[in-house]
Order: C-alpha cells, then structure tokens, then sequence
C-alpha cells in the first residue's frame, strides 16, 4: 500500500515500481481492482492514472477499456529488487483495531522508506477451514517477496511452512508449527497481572474471554491459571462477541458462592462494557471490584478511572516486524529476534486491594 505523506504521488510510485517490475506488462488493472490493491479510494486512482498519462507513461483512457502501457518509466538505481510485502487478514482494514491499523501504517511508511510497497488482503475465504487451493493462486499471482500472517489459522501457517513462503506470523503459532511469528507474550503478561491482584489480597478472580478458540487467549489463560500461589482461584467465563453478554456474564459471575473480587479482561472491549456495566450497577471500581486488562486500545484513555492494564508500542512492533521480513525477503528463513513483545504496565487506578466484606 502506499504511504500517505502524499497519497497521490506514492500511488504513482507504487504503480511505477509494480510497472517496471513487469507485473502489468501491456495494461493496468482496472480502477476498482487498482482502489482494491492499493486500499485507496476511486478518486486518488483517477489522479494518480492522470499523473502517469502526463509523464507518458500510459495511453489516454478509452471508454471501457484498461489503460495501456505505453511508456518506460524511470529506473531507479539501485541492484536489490524492491520488497513487496502481502499482509493476510481475517478481516478488512477499517474493521481491525487501532493498534493494528497503527502497526500497518508503520509498516507501510517503512517499506516506502525502502521503495517497497505493502498490499493489505482480506479474502473471504482466509478462515475456511481448507484454503489451500485459494492460497496457492493468491501467491502465484501476486509474488509479494514477503508475507505477513495475521491472526492465521493453522491451516493458513500449515501450508505457508509447508511450502516453504517466507512469511511472518504475526500472532501465536499453531501447535507444530515452526515459522518465525512475533506476537505479546499473553501467558507472561496474563501472570503478571494475576500475580499483581494476588499481592494485593485477590483471592477469586475471573478471567473474560471470547468465545473464539484464539490461540494467545488461551496462552493467557494457562498464564492466569499457572500462578500457583496459595488459595488463588481463577475462573473462566466466555463472552460471544456481543455487549450483552459480556453484561450477562458478569452479572453471573457476582452471584458466585466465592464472589470474585477482580476480574481480568482479554480484551479492551471487554474492559470498557465492565467499567461502564459495573457503575451502572452501582459497583464502584476498584472499591468493590478490580479490572485489569491484557490488551489496550487509545480509546481506553479516556474511561474513568482510568483502567489498569498493559499497552504495546506499535511503532516498536512495526520496526521488529520490517526487519524480520527484510531478511526473510533476502532468503533468511530464520530472521532471530525475540519472537515475544513484553509490553508496557499502564498502572491505571482501576485495581486496589480486596474489599472487606
């Protein structure tokens, strides 16, 4: 994807590189594919397409015709070839959080540093359950040098170390498989935060997760559950997705026999549903509850009081992710590097010690 310092002229950059590279050797994608390739919008393909007709680069357009190459564009001096990098998503762009969508932009800047270029895809098709067929036509047809995994099923990381793409897994491996990844260390982190209500007297906590079988929210759990200090007990209840459950849930779990004393979210959203729920509910945190959270997003800032969890750099990420797929690109299958993110505390005022009951 372009970067969008001047999203226009990195557009023609792109298109240049992706030209001159012999991809599009006789005409240009149409402009809804390009907009789809280039995650832009109609409007700056339409521009960046005049630009290119400007330098002589493509014929002037024809109704209902692709734009043709007609021209040479400038060779850039260099003897490496550019990185073209793939990101696989289960989901589109706009619909994955804040973190992430900092991450990409990140990755995206780095690489046009580099004259390289990312490409986001989010094919219908990538959580299926045999996707094998569809991932090979996606990789012979876009030749990326380079791939990024996130959030990837083993089916999706089987078949990428199988055939040996260089790619990155950005999230947790699957059992069995042996492909550089580089994801939060969940089951470290989840300990650390069990073990910091532990030494604040919580002996009954519970623990939200989703009811999607993700590998680092199950890495969390082992986290909270190998604690193993005296009389801590954690358990786990499961939430759909929807705010109502996460309501549901909790409203439960207050009506254990052992009446938990703190809960552990996995996820920011969860966060947020418990802290608004709980006031409405007249239970004040941390007074009556605590709440901390594995995961963060910026929105999280502005809740009071403000929630203690832990945060992750995606600038810092997004530099550890560039550099791995550099040397993956140059033929390194193993690119070294810490393959887990320790991230920073965010103290916050939601965890306090066990309430007298």
């Amino acid at each position: 994807m372009p970067a969008r310092n001047s999203l226009v002229l990195e557009c023609v950059r792109v298109m240049q590189m992706r030209i001159e590279a012999g991809e599009w050797p006789e005409a240009l994608p149409g402009e809804r594919r390009l907009a789809e390739i280039l995650q832009v919008g109609r409007d700056t393909i339409r521009l960046a397409l005049q630009q290119l007709e400007r330098d002589g680069v493509l014929a002037p357009a024809d109704a209902g015709s692709r734009r043709r190459i007609v021209g040479k564009v400038s060779k850039r001096i260099t003897t490496e070839k550019p990185l073209k990098i793939g990101l696989l998503s289960h989901r589109r762009l706009e619909q994955l959080p804040q973190p992430m969508l900092l991450e990409i932009d990140r990755i995206r800047d780095a690489l046009a540093d580099k004259g390289g270029a990312l490409e986001v895809f989010a094919p219908g098709w990538y959580e299926q359950r045999n996707p094998e067929k569809r991932l090979a036509n996606l990789i012979h047809e876009e030749q990326c040098t380079s791939w990024i995994l996130l959030r990837s099923s083993a089916a999706v990381q089987g078949w990428f170390m199988k055939h040996r793409i260089p790619g990155l897994i950005r999230g947790y491996p699957h059992p069995g498989i042996e492909m550089p990844h580089l994801d939060v260390d969940w089951e470290a982190t989840a300990r650390h935060a069990a073990g910091q209500l532990w030494r604040m007297g919580h002996r009954r906590v519970i623990v939200l997760t989703p009811s999607e079988s993700l590998m680092g929210v199950q890495a969390a759990v082992r986290g909270v559950m190998s604690l193993g200090e005296p009389d801590f007990e954690a358990t786990v209840v499961v939430e759909d997705g929807t705010t109502a459950s996460v309501c549901r849930v909790l409203a439960r779990a207050l009506n254990f026999k052992q009446t938990p004393t703190a809960v552990i979210a996995t996820r920011p959203r969860q966060a947020a549903t418990a802290l608004s729920w709980l006031a409405s509910e007249g239970v004040r945190v941390p007074d009556a509850l605590s709440l901390i959270t594995l995961a963060w997003e910026p929105f999280l800032d502005h809740l009071v009081p403000e929630i203690s969890g832990y945060r992750v750099d995606p600038e810092a990420v997004a530099k550890m992710s560039v550099r791995r797929l550099e040397r993956l690109a140059h033929g390194d299958p193993s690119p070294g590097g810490n393959a887990w993110i320790t991230p920073e505390v965010v103290k916050g005022k939601s965890v306090g010690k066990v309430p007298v009951r």
